[in-house]
Parts: C-alpha cells; sequence; structure tokens
C-alpha cells in the first residue's frame, strides 16, 4: 500500500511530465484515451486505486442511457464516478445528446446520482472537479465541493488526498464536505425513523 508522502512524491512526477508536454507543444495533440492512459489513471493509482483491478476501477461502465468512463468501489459498493476529457478540453463545456444541450457537468453527476455514489468527478487532469451528486441542482454548480488545478495538486495535496482510496474507505472527504455544507450529515437510523413517522402523524391528523 502506497503512503502518503510516497504518493506526494508520485504526484509530483505527474505534474512534471504534465508540464514538460506543455512546454513541447503536444498538448494540443493528446486525445481523451492518452489521457487517461498517461495522467488520468496513473493519478489516481498513486492515490491508492487499484486501477488494473476489474472489480474496484471499472472502465466504460453502463449507467442510464450513457456510459461512465470509470467507476470507484470499494468491496463492491460505489464510491465514486468519474467522467475524462482530454487534456485541455473546456470542462465548462457540453455534448448534444438526443437533441438536448448536456453540460460535462450535468453529466458526470447525473452518472454518479443514477448509481446511488455520492461523489461525481470531472477531470482533464489539468483540473479536477468534484461534486456531491446527492441531488440535482438547477445550478450544478452548487454541488461542486471543490476544484484544483494540476499546478496546485503538491500545495494543496491534503485536498487532492480527499480522493484517495484511503479517504473514501474512511469517509474523510463526507466530514471534510459536511464542514462546509457541501454535504447532509447522516442522521441514525432510528432518529430518521422516527422523524418520519412523527411527520406521517403529523400529516394523517390534517387529513382527518
Amino acid at each position: 500500500m502506497i503512503t502518503k508522502e510516497q504518493s506526494r512524491e508520485e504526484v509530483r512526477k505527474l505534474v512534471e511530465k504534465y508540464n514538460r508536454l506543455v512546454e513541447s507543444g503536444k498538448v494540443k495533440s493528446y486525445n481523451e484515451e492518452m489521457t487517461k492512459k498517461d495522467f488520468i489513471l496513473p493519478l489516481f493509482r498513486v492515490l491508492g486505486w487499484s486501477v488494473e483491478d476489474g472489480d474496484e476501477v471499472t472502465a466504460e461502465e453502463k449507467i442510464s442511457k450513457g456510459r461512465v468512463d470509470y467507476a470507484f468501489r470499494i468491496e463492491g459498493i460505489p464510491k465514486l464516478f468519474l467522467e475524462a476529457k482530454a487534456i485541455k478540453e473546456d470542462l465548462n463545456g457540453f455534448r448534444i445528446v438526443e437533441g438536448k444541450k448536456v453540460t460535462f457537468i450535468e453529466q458526470a453527476i447525473n452518472y454518479a446520482w443514477h448509481k446511488g455514489a455520492v461523489w461525481a468527478i470531472l477531470t482533464d487532469f489539468e483540473e479536477v472537479k468534484v461534486f456531491n451528486a446527492e441531488w440535482k441542482s438547477a445550478n450544478y454548480l452548487q454541488n461542486q465541493f471543490f476544484s484544483i488545478h494540476c499546478n496546485q495538486f503538491l500545495d494543496n495535496f491534503e485536498q487532492l488526498w480527499l480522493l484517495s482510496r484511503e479517504s473514501l474507505e474512511q469517509g474523510l472527504i463526507d466530514k471534510e464536505a459536511e464542514k462546509w455544507v457541501k454535504k447532509a450529515k447522516k442522521v441514525p437510523v432510528d432518529k430518521q425513523l422516527l422523524s418520519d413517522l412523527t411527520k406521517f402523524r403529523e400529516l394523517l391528523i390534517k387529513n382527518i
């Protein structure tokens, strides 16, 4: 298992690789598949995910009317879904689906929402956008938890580490999101049942 410090060092190497690519002027020739293979998958590998494990990280998973690039699971439970784009692609862009304009952000959130996963990621490696997919909003930016540019990966490594397998397994990203009111706190089942029963009783009394 990779340590946090080892992960940080490997992330530094990936960022340096990205900067060399930009300096070479070849970045525009990088398509989505090249971006996934050379940058996105390696990034999540050094964040502790077994990207070669067909059970933990699955590619091209069918969801609703589309396919999400990657689904991340821990012990079979979906934790996050990732929509990948080619380096330098505008993550605020859109595509036409059945004659309707669907933003890349909306697409990423919908994929996670349909599968009951809390977290959705949209990335071209250059930038990583993280969204809470527990609800749908007219303004999807309200779902955004954070966005981080690759040249900030090292300075904001603690934030990037929230996407690590360890973080998802221990619920660290959920706890951090709760602090910023970007995620509702989980209510114990007994309290939720009591609350629901109280509401149902009030509705019943009013209708009678």
